[in-house]
């Protein structure tokens, strides 16, 4: 008869990984994609919900329908130039954004001659803004013009 062999003993300390490897982790795919998911889902959205109108629905570096309807929509939110010389303390912010709509404008009157009437009248609001002319008649017309033309895109 033969003696069976008995197994082995287990080591009296359990192996001790390599320093600075790491056993990958089984979750690093799984949220890897899910953050490319989400991404692509926010970046669908914002092309979808962006409505025509909007300069985020606008494509390529020449598209001045783009950047006449963002001006125009950056100057919705500039309250009147009657506001702006009352000391609101958001007056910064709105000369920021009168100026930017003026920039998009001209843009929009450089890339189309479409837009030439519109870039125009942002200029004569750029101009009173530096200049600090908010107040008055001439002031006001500069900012019924703007209101206007960029109510003529929006049909």
């Amino acid at each position: 008869m033969t003696a069976s062999v008995p197994p082995p003993r287990p080591p009296s300390t359990p192996p001790v990984p390599v320093p600075g490897r790491r056993a990958p982790s089984r979750w690093v795919a799984p949220v890897a994609a899910a953050v490319v998911a989400v991404g692509a889902g926010m970046g669908i959205g914002w092309l979808l919900w962006s409505g025509p109108d909007s300069a985020a629905s606008g494509t390529g570096l020449d598209n001045a329908a783009a950047d006449a309807a963002g001006a125009c929509q950056a100057w919705q939110r500039v309250p009147a130039f009657s506001a702006l010389s009352s000391g609101n303390k958001d007056a910064s912010t709105h000369f920021n954004r009168a100026i930017g709509a003026a920039y998009l404008a001209r843009t929009a009157a450089e890339l189309d001659d479409r837009y030439k009437g519109l870039g125009e009248a942002f200029q004569e609001v750029h101009r009173l803004l530096q200049t600090y002319e908010v107040e008055g008649a001439e002031a006001e017309a500069a900012h019924e013009k703007v209101t206007a033309l960029c109510a003529e895109l929006d049909n």
